[in-house]
């Protein structure tokens, strides 16, 4: 098994060994970039549509020249072309379409790669190592999208991550708060996730303190 920092080292090879040329800009007055196509400002980085399209891309295309997976669970395009044409199951022309298509979809994801600014790529670089691309069946997708819409209708964070949360929000909600716990819907949510009370005994609810 190939361990994960071979596969970081084997991405971020992937990533200077496909960066052929810049996207050409200049500096504005005030330092922003300026590109070249159109001569218009383009944005340093994505939104979280184009996000996961560009990593979708990206998985596809580290799959099919040999990276991901080994070319195990997806065609790796240079063995594929050479296979095929021993067998004599491959003309001229789709020989040349697959490989501009691996050679024109590395060049698209590094020009929009050395665009973005350098906290982008560093973060794309950390996705796409838990990030993969597979064909399932039905019933495996079907479960995939149970599991998600559970997790986007609870979120699942660590206790004390949570603790701390509660405490920024008690500085501004609890500190010095005189309304009764009864009417209270941060009360609720403090009490049903067991978050530890003041310890100053308020008459009115046992999360309210006073700091002076």
């Amino acid at each position: 098994m190939v361990q994960q920092n071979s596969i970081s080292t084997a991405f971020n090879n992937f990533f200077v060994r496909q960066r052929t040329t810049l996207t050409a800009f200049e500096l504005d007055g005030k330092g922003q970039k300026i590109y070249r196509e159109g001569w218009h400002v383009m944005r340093d980085y994505l939104n979280s549509i184009e996000k996961n399209q560009f990593m979708v891309m990206n998985s596809v295309l580290q799959m099919v020249v040999g990276l991901r997976n080994m070319g195990v669970d997806g065609p790796k395009l240079k063995t594929m072309r050479e296979e095929w044409t021993k067998r004599d199951n491959l003309t001229k022309d789709e020989h040349k379409n697959l490989k501009m298509a691996e050679t024109y979809m590395g060049k698209f994801i590094m020009s929009v790669y050395n665009r973005l600014s350098p906290k982008e790529q560093e973060q794309i670089q950390k996705k796409l190592l838990k990030y993969d691309f597979k064909l399932v069946d039905d019933f495996t997708l079907q479960k995939v999208n149970r599991d998600i819409k559970d997790k986007m209708v609870n979120a699942v964070v660590p206790r004390q991550q949570f603790y701390d949360w509660c405490t920024e929000i008690m500085n501004v909600k609890c500190n010095g708060c005189t309304k009764d716990w009864n009417t209270c819907d941060l009360h609720q949510v403090f009490d049903n996730n067991f978050v530890p009370e003041s310890g100053f005994d308020c008459a009115n609810c046992k999360y309210a303190y006073r700091l002076d």
